[in-house]
C-alpha cells in the first residue's frame, strides 16, 4: 500500500508543523486554566481572626472560631488566625498589624478585651475592619456584633424555675458588665415566670477564664443554699464543679460530657449565624451598624434537655421560645432594680439602646 504522504520532504514537514501546532494549542489550554485557577487562589477573599485562647479551648474559644471557620467556608472565605494573644493592647494590637500585614482588610477580634487594642491600632491611621464582641464598640472602623444571649438566659431562667426545690438559683459571673447584667437579669425574670419567689445569688470572679476562682464561687454559692447552678464565663469549670458535687447546672456554649443527668440544658449560642451575616456583608463591600441577632434567626436557644426535665417543662419552654420569635420581648414591665426603682414601667419594654448599656439589676438578685 502507498503511504499516505508518500517520501516527499514537503508533505513531511507539513505533518510535523500541524503536529507542532496542536501540541502548542493544547498547551496553551493547559496553561491558561493553570493562571486561571492560580488567580482564582490568590483573589479568594480572606480575612484575619484573633483567639485569646486556642481553638480547640472548650468553651469560648472553640466555639468562636468553630463559628467563625464554619461561616467562612460558607461564604467561600480563607481564614488566617492568630491565637493565644494575650489581652494587653500592645500585644493584641501587634497581632493585628501582623495580619494587616499579611493583606487583611478584616480581622475578627473575639473578645471585647481587644477593643483597646483596636483602638490603638485606629489612631496609629490603620483603616483595616476590626469586628468585635462588643456592642457599644464605636470606635472608627469598629464592627460591633454579637447573640441576643439574654433571650437563652431567659428561657434557661424559666426551666430553673420550675425545677428548683429551694427558690435559690446560683449564677457565677465574670465582671460587671452590660452582657453579663442583660444575661443575670433575663434568668432572673424568666425564672420569676413559672416561680415568682425565686432568688438568683450572683458571685463574681472579676475574670472570664479563671477555674480556681470559678469553683471556688460555685461552692460558695451551694453553702448559700442554691440548688441549680448557672454561669457567664468563658470555661467550664462551674460545670464540672456542680457535676462532681451533685448539683443541676445549665450549660453554657457547649455541653459538659458530665457522668450523670445534672446538666438540665444548654443555652445555644449558633456563632456561625452572626458571623455568616457579617462576613456576606463584607463580600458586598458595605458593614450594618451592628450585628445582633436572637431566637428570631435561630441563633440562640436552649437545647439538649436532661433526661430529668419533664415533658410538661419542655413543652412550656417551647411556648416561651415561640412567644420570643414572634416579639423577641424578654425585659417588660413592670420591673424594678435592687433598690426598689422603677426601671420598666407597666406596659413598657426596655429598647434596645437602653439594653446596649444595661447597668442594673432586677429584683430578687443578690449578690454574694
Amino acid at each position: 500500500m502507498k503511504p499516505v504522504f508518500g517520501h516527499h520532504p514537503l508533505m513531511l514537514a507539513l505533518y510535523f508543523v500541524a503536529l507542532a501546532l496542536v501540541f502548542g494549542i493544547l498547551g496553551l489550554i493547559f496553561s491558561i486554566r493553570q493562571q486561571d485557577e492560580t488567580i482564582a487562589v490568590l483573589e479568594q477573599p480572606h480575612i484575619g481572626l484573633v483567639l485569646y485562647g486556642g481553638p480547640d479551648d472548650a468553651g469560648w474559644n472553640r466555639q468562636h472560631y468553630d463559628g467563625v471557620v464554619e461561616a467562612a467556608r460558607r461564604c467561600g472565605i480563607a481564614v488566617d488566625a492568630i491565637d493565644h494573644v494575650t489581652f494587653d493592647d500592645a500585644s493584641a494590637e501587634a497581632a493585628m498589624q501582623t495580619l494587616e500585614g499579611r493583606g487583611h482588610d478584616l480581622v475578627i477580634a473575639t473578645s471585647a478585651e481587644f477593643s483597646g487594642a483596636a483602638d490603638r491600632l485606629h489612631a496609629d491611621g490603620s483603616r483595616m475592619d476590626v469586628a468585635l464582641p462588643k456592642l457599644d464598640a464605636s470606635g472608627r472602623s469598629s464592627v460591633p456584633y454579637f447573640v441576643r444571649l439574654y433571650q437563652g438566659e431567659y428561657l434557661a431562667g424559666i426551666l430553673a424555675g420550675l425545677t428548683t426545690a429551694t427558690g435559690r438559683i446560683g449564677y457565677v459571673a465574670s465582671t460587671r458588665n452590660p452582657e453579663v447584667c442583660r444575661s443575670v437579669n433575663a434568668f432572673l425574670l424568666g425564672a420569676r415566670e413559672t416561680r415568682p419567689d425565686v432568688r438568683v445569688l450572683v458571685a463574681f470572679v472579676g475574670s472570664w477564664n479563671n477555674p480556681d476562682a470559678e469553683r471556688q464561687a460555685a461552692a460558695r454559692l451551694v453553702e448559700h443554699g442554691v440548688d441549680i447552678l448557672n454561669s457567664h464565663q468563658d470555661t467550664m469549670a462551674v460545670q464540672a464543679y456542680a457535676d462532681a458535687h451533685g448539683v443541676a447546672y445549665f450549660d453554657y456554649l457547649e455541653s459538659y460530657p458530665g457522668a450523670n443527668d445534672l446538666g438540665l440544658a444548654n443555652v445555644r449560642c449558633r456563632w456561625d449565624m452572626v458571623y455568616e451575616k457579617m462576613l456576606r456583608d463584607y463580600l458586598k463591600g458595605r458593614f450594618r451598624s451592628i450585628y445582633w441577632i436572637g431566637v428570631e434567626d435561630d441563633a440562640v436557644g436552649l437545647q439538649s434537655f436532661s433526661p430529668r426535665v419533664s415533658d410538661e417543662a419542655r413543652a412550656r419552654v417551647a411556648a416561651e421560645e415561640q412567644r420570643l420569635r414572634e416579639n423577641g420581648s424578654v425585659f417588660d414591665g413592670a420591673i424594678y432594680d435592687t433598690d426598689g426603682v422603677l426601671r420598666v414601667a407597666d406596659g413598657e419594654t426596655l429598647s434596645d439602646a437602653a439594653l446596649i448599656h444595661l447597668d442594673w439589676y432586677a429584683e430578687g438578685v443578690e449578690f454574694l
